[in-house]
């Protein structure tokens, strides 16, 4: 159900509300898909969610959403109400990380220290070179944000499962229509 293609999970998370800027497709419904969601992501947490948490990731993924989108556009000053959100969650603790005798680790947490890792995510890469790598896709309809780790920074497509593959099939058939 869910795609990790922004690399950074942070971006991640942004991209579970789809087509902002038409049809807006939300892909956390429920508490489970929170639960879902953050145990496929790269954080790889196994947290409990219920309904307020469900709102509340919500709530952190617009803030999100309009402060990675301001800092872009080099749109400032920020809405206060989302950087001081953003500020409490940063300082907050993140998730515990434990080594096992056999080498493995294993990461444990709550939702507000699962959010707390992802706001940290998105303050490091807004600090960071590479925000100037961050993209918007190529396809119209997506406002899905990557990170564009290719070589030559020239990465259109959020992912090819969705975007991607779409133009590629419509720039055939229009090759063909003539």
């Amino acid at each position: 159900m869910f795609v990790y293609v922004s690399n950074r999970p942070s971006l991640d998370l942004l991209g579970t509300l789809k087509w902002r800027r038409d049809r807006p497709e939300e892909q956390l419904h429920s508490p489970a898909d929170v639960e879902s969601w953050t145990r496929g992501s790269s954080l790889g947490l196994t947290v409990q969610a219920d309904p307020a948490a469900l709102e509340r990731v919500r709530q952190v993924r617009e803030c999100l959403y309009r402060v990675m989108t301001a800092v872009r556009g080099a749109d400032r000053p920020l809405p206060e109400a989302d950087v001081a959100l953003l500020n409490e969650l940063a300082a907050a603790p993140g998730p515990r990380l434990e080594l096992a005798a056999d080498g493995r680790v294993t990461r444990t947490g709550t939702i507000e220290q699962s959010l707390a890792a992802l706001v940290r995510d998105a303050l490091d890469l807004m600090a960071g070179p590479d925000l100037d790598r961050v993209k918007d896709c190529a396809n119209d309809r997506c406002t899905r944000l990557y990170l564009d780790v290719s070589r030559a920074g020239s990465r259109r497509w959020c992912g090819m499962s969705e975007c991607g593959n779409a133009a590629k099939v419509n720039a055939f058939r229009a090759r063909h229509r003539t």
